[in-house]
């Protein structure tokens, strides 16, 4: 009986204890988050580094409208497919064909690469699963760590000691790109 009663403290010192939670492979991980983020309908993005940040919002399927301040200057850019509408006043915007790589780096948020997968991240109260990344773009030097929903699979943040991206209101209602009234296009070449 003496040595029942010795084991029951050892075995509450042990369930004090905090055992990491597990995390998923790295193909587990890889096709869920990818599922989960192109099957969103919309969502929103709010990244900040310190020369300013952007606010994006993402509507299905290929719509985003970034208000960006940086530097003291702002600058509301809409995208739908390969066309751009941009404004330096938030008034009057300029149609434009967008750089391919401004179109491939928008998508590149419904495809964010899983490199390697971390372990769970409690905070407040929540787990939270975890990976690396190497962020896309030209340069893909930023290598960030990126939490998702373990339910759902959706990206909750991207950060590292430059940069956050905060993912928000996933197929909210409320989350509409619309192509600017009043738009100025851009002169026809001569010639045409």
């Amino acid at each position: 009986m003496a040595r029942r009663l010795l084991a029951l403290p050892l075995l509450a010192v042990l369930a004090a204890i905090p055992i990491p939670a597990c995390a998923d492979d790295l193909a587990t991980v890889r096709a869920k988050v990818t599922g989960a983020m192109q099957s969103a309908k919309s969502f929103v993005v709010t990244t900040t580094a310190a020369a300013g940040g952007v606010t994006m919002t993402f509507v299905a399927p290929d719509r985003y409208h970034s208000s960006l301040a940086y530097n003291g200057a702002s600058r509301d850019v809409v995208l739908v497919g390969s066309v751009a509408y941009v404004s330096d006043d938030g008034r009057t915007y300029h149609k434009t064909d967008a750089p391919p790589d401004v179109v491939a780096a928008e998508a590149q948020l419904r495809t964010v690469p899983v490199d390697e997968v971390l372990p769970d991240k409690t905070a407040a109260g929540r787990t939270w699963g975890q990976f690396a990344t190497t962020s896309a773009g030209t340069q893909k030097d930023q290598r960030l760590i990126c939490t998702y929903d373990k339910t759902t699979y959706r990206l909750n943040e991207c950060s590292n000691a430059g940069i956050s991206l905060a993912f928000s209101r996933y197929d909210d209602p409320a989350n509409v790109v619309t192509i600017p009234a009043g738009v100025l296009t851009p002169a026809p070449a001569a010639g045409h």
